[in-house]
């Protein structure tokens, strides 16, 4: 699964680390990403190392063992809002984007 960000990003020259910066700040490597359903956290993980892929930041993240048997659940990243997934899209990986 991916986070990725426009406008909103520094990164080293070369293709080096990027992260948010001002309001984004919060976006970095190591930013929590929590999976809820029912209202319950069934899952966690963190943003990898973000890089710069042609325009925008990339953020990998992975949340293995999933402990719930809803069919809806809710992903956040850092305090940004929650966005709704079925487990089906959830399982197949999903991509989120955050800036312009």
């Amino acid at each position: 699964m991916t986070l990725g960000m426009d406008g909103v990003t520094q990164y080293a020259p070369g293709g080096g680390e990027c992260k948010g910066y001002r309001g984004y700040a919060d976006i970095a490597t190591g930013a929590q990403v929590v999976i809820t359903a029912d209202g319950k956290t069934v899952g966690k993980g963190e943003l990898g190392e973000g890089k710069y892929k042609g325009g925008w930041c990339e953020f990998p993240f992975t949340v293995s063992d999933i402990k719930a048997d809803s069919k809806f659940f809710s992903v956040q990243v850092s305090h940004r809002g929650t966005i709704e997934y079925t487990r089906e899209e959830l399982e197949k990986g999903v991509s989120l984007s955050l800036g312009s």
